[in-house]
């Protein structure tokens, strides 16, 4: 789920890193694909929003000269040559600002990747799937643009506020852990499965994901009811979040299920900080935290009570034990008689 980094390893790498990484360098992007960087690159395109940040994030920032039309942080992002949306990359616009780096994302489709490929750009491309992919992508893109050392210290820190949170809930016992739908939309229902980054948020944040589908499957409204969650969480680009939440507590159907009838379906106010594999996942973590944790203190709470009201209703030993003196005393008695 999340891997642990020696510190006395990341003390040896800042070392090792310490003095001007030689070029050129060889890497495997998440496509698989075998790329040689030949030099720093100095003129980077970014083709997602998470990228974009991730170089900013690294200290690459300056050297970016296009990005998405979706691109909003840092704010700095705003200001780039736009080069299309997300799917909708505009390859001329691309070209047309002569980058020495393309980095892509599995989003961008194939057909992109490949169109940008065979004019002989050099691309790398991400597809993080697992909290472990995104922290790994950030080294990757450290390597890349020289910035080894940011890099390392970055995911150092955000590994350290995921260990804490995870600290937290790492021994609660899966009784008072809290059952967990996180949607992305609603029409139709897209939620996330095991082997994503949110599972793994929700999972170190001590909720227990009711979807074990793998990926990001469709779940219909019987699969809910029949799960019964008690916390829904609500994730949607553009405002989304607020319109998924208004259509689970509005579905009549959906009345019965505990989430709905205690009010604790969530909305993620910023997506960006959950769906944006990057640097500020962390953020979103926290705010998973934030909705999780108060019904493990409710579940433990409740599991006490009902494991107090076993033992009152049980007869207590004393009690027990009288009975047993007096029954004795009688048969004591009878024999004398």
């Amino acid at each position: 789920m999340l891997k642990k980094t020696p510190v006395i390893l990341i003390i040896f790498s800042l070392i090792l890193i310490s003095s001007a990484q030689a070029y050129p360098i060889t890497i495997s992007d998440n496509f698989g694909s075998e790329v040689i960087i030949v030099e720093p690159p100095q003129r980077i395109v970014s083709l997602s929003p998470c990228n974009t940040e991730i170089l900013f994030a690294v200290g690459a920032g300056d050297q970016v000269v296009g990005g998405t039309t979706y691109d909003t942080y840092p704010p700095d992002a705003v200001n780039l040559s736009k080069i299309g949306g997300f799917s909708t990359v505009d390859i001329e616009a691309v070209v047309n600002l002569t980058p020495d780096l393309v980095l892509a994302e599995y989003g961008n489709g194939e057909e992109t990747v490949n169109a940008l490929m065979n004019l002989n750009l050099t691309v790398v491309s991400l597809n993080p799937k697992t909290l472990d992919d995104i922290l790994d992508n950030i080294l990757l893109v450290g390597k890349i643009t020289g910035n080894d050392e940011s890099s390392i210290l970055l995911t150092t820190d955000m590994k350290q506020k995921i260990e804490n949170i995870g600290a937290q809930t790492k021994d609660i016992p899966d009784s008072n852990k809290p059952t967990v739908l996180y949607i992305v939309w609603h029409d139709p229902m897209y939620a996330a499965g095991t082997g994503s980054y949110p599972n793994d948020l929700l999972t170190i944040a001590g909720g227990m994901n009711i979807v074990g589908e793998e990926g990001w499957p469709i779940i219909d409204l019987e699969q809910i009811i029949d799960r019964n969650p008690e916390i829904i969480i609500c994730s949607g680009m553009g405002g989304g979040s607020y319109t998924i939440m208004e259509a689970i507590t509005e579905n009549e159907v959906l009345s019965t299920v505990d989430a709905v009838k205690n009010n604790k379906v969530y909305p993620i106010s910023d997506p960006n900080v959950m769906e944006l594999a990057g640097p500020r996942i962390v953020e979103g973590l926290t705010e998973l935290y934030g909705y999780i944790e108060p019904e493990i203190e409710s579940n433990a709470t409740v599991i006490a009570t009902e494991d107090q009201t076993n033992v009152s209703q049980s007869p207590d030993f004393s009690i027990l034990f009288a009975i047993s003196i007096v029954l004795l005393m009688a048969y004591l008695q009878k024999r004398r008689i």
